[in-house]
């Protein structure tokens, strides 16, 4: 993603995008007499938007990335990365709210000959295309160890000069003749009037030619200023609530309600031999920027950490992790994550993930199975204490959609004790 929004509930959120380059993916040997006609970054719109409801044009700067982009390295929304001052291009280009919301309907079906893209193109100013050509000619075993190629083509960053909103790319690059609908770069040609093309993914690639695939690395870093908001003074992993009493959640720049049990343990705490018929969390979104496809409830620790469904414990004498005692006692109110992952997800009675109307509401989510199981394991020290409500891991660090709640958040619960009459 790209762009930046000042929003007046939000505060004012500042998106870069970062990729880096990959050779062509087949050997391309352009003879010695070829000269370069141009050089044009194509990047594909995923309609992805973030900001102002109107129509408007953005513009777009590129420059170039002065600290090689690792493919094995770890790049977050907070990631810092160096890129140069004079911009390598730049392109002006328009984004329709209620056009892009169109394309991605259509581009959902399943007919995909009404599909709609939009692609910015920007060309590349400077030495950058001749100096590619060059090694093309010169130095072919350049272009078939992506370690020396990212070293000396690092990519690039995209960072928006004006405009009102934040904007996704795909960057999907496949087979070794892509469609024009791909994110790419192309050196265009020529040699004795005949002009060719070679593409640049900005993506993982094969090298079909000689079968090595390299690695291309993109990531977006994301950075708010909350301060002329109701969320001012909000710290990292802190209790926090806003001046106007409302929640707020965002994704991208890790902003989690947090629901608190103590009421609900307080309560069921005096019931006895209860049956929850319903266990219900009502929601009102009284925000108006665009939300999330999907959000999701995940269980907190104490320390406003995501709690882990695994424990270090002694197995024959070898520190292995195991599954947290009193969360196994809940299995059916719980569904583990893989190993490789430490997210544990709230049994919703409709699935794991909940899926955020067109208009932005939620509605309510059924917690019922949850509650009837935290309900029987009485008086554990160990019980889960809050939840956290966020979008789906899937676009949690790809958007900044956001939903501002209403203070009325309430877990409703029906329920049923048996009555016993003595003759």
């Amino acid at each position: 993603m790209f762009g930046h929004f000042n929003d007046p509930e939000f505060g004012n959120i500042e998106v870069q995008g970062y990729a880096g380059l990959s050779p062509p993916t087949v050997t391309i040997s352009p003879p010695s007499t070829a000269t370069v006609d141009s050089l044009i970054l194509e990047l594909n719109l995923d309609f992805y938007y973030y900001g102002t409801h109107d129509s408007s044009q953005q513009h777009v700067q590129v420059f170039e990335v002065l600290d090689t982009i690792q493919p094995t390295a770890g790049y977050y929304t907070t990631t810092v990365i160096n890129h140069g001052t004079q911009p390598l291009g730049d392109a002006y280009f328009s984004v329709s709210p209620e056009n892009f919301d169109l394309a991605l309907g259509l581009n959902a079906d399943a007919d995909t000959s009404n599909n709609i893209h939009q692609k910015v193109r920007i060309k590349i100013r400077g030495d950058y295309g001749a100096n590619l050509l060059y090694d093309m000619i010169t130095n072919t075993a350049l272009f078939q160890d992506i370690k020396p190629f990212i070293g000396k083509y690092k990519g690039f960053a995209f960072i928006l000069k004006d405009g009102d909103k934040i904007v996704g790319v795909n960057p999907v690059f496949t087979g070794t003749t892509p469609g024009t609908k791909y994110t790419r770069m192309c050196l265009y040609y020529s040699d004795q009037g005949v002009q060719s093309r070679a593409d640049f993914p900005l993506y993982y690639a094969n090298n079909y030619s000689i079968g090595i695939t390299f690695p291309g690395v993109s990531f977006t870093t994301i950075s708010t200023d909350r301060s002329p908001t109701a969320l001012s003074g909000i710290g990292n992993y802190t209790e926090f609530i806003p001046s106007d009493k409302r929640f707020y959640m965002q994704s991208g720049t890790a902003l989690v309600t947090k629901l608190d049990l103590r009421s609900f343990y307080d309560f069921a705490d005096t019931l006895k031999n209860a049956v929850f018929n319903s266990a219900e969390v009502v929601f009102n979104n009284v925000g108006t920027k665009k939300g999330p496809y999907q959000v999701q409830l995940r269980l907190l620790d104490s320390t406003n950490y995501f709690r882990s469904p695994y424990v270090d414990s002694l197995v024959n004498g070898a520190v292995k992790q195991v599954i947290d005692p009193y969360l196994g006692k809940i299995p059916t109110a719980l569904a583990v994550a893989s190993t490789t992952s430490n997210a544990i997800d709230v049994r919703a009675d409709q699935g794991f993930l909940v899926n955020v109307a067109v208009d932005n509401t939620i509605g309510k989510f059924f917690v019922t199975e949850f509650c009837q199981q935290i309900y029987k394991v009485k008086t554990d020290p160990r019980r889960v204490k809050s939840l956290g409500l966020m979008a789906a891991e899937t676009e949690f660090s790809k958007s900044v959609s956001s939903l501002v709640l209403d203070p009325g958040i309430v877990l409703r619960l029906y329920y049923s004790q048996p009555v016993i009459k003595v003759r």
